[in-house]
């Protein structure tokens, strides 16, 4: 009965508000940080396919720099 009480009272508006405006930025932050893990793991991998080719260092080093100046490029 008690336990019931508190859930009703937790999925009124007021307090559901505050949980949901606490919540989705919350949810936005997870997202950012996820998609930044995911990014420097791809680019590990790629990283990890050309050495598995047999690229060098400096041609490795050459490719990963263009590829960051093209990404720039196309954000202007």
């Amino acid at each position: 009965m008690l336990a019931s009480q508190a859930w009703q009272r937790i999925f009124e508006v007021p307090q559901i508000t505050i949980i949901m405006g606490s919540l989705i930025p919350i949810a936005g932050i997870v997202a950012f940080y996820w998609y930044k893990a995911q990014k420097v793991r791809s680019g590990d991998e790629l990283k990890r396919t050309m050495v598995e080719r047999g690229l060098s260092a400096d041609e490795i080093e050459r490719i990963m720099a263009a590829q960051a100046e093209e990404l720039r490029d196309s954000h202007r």
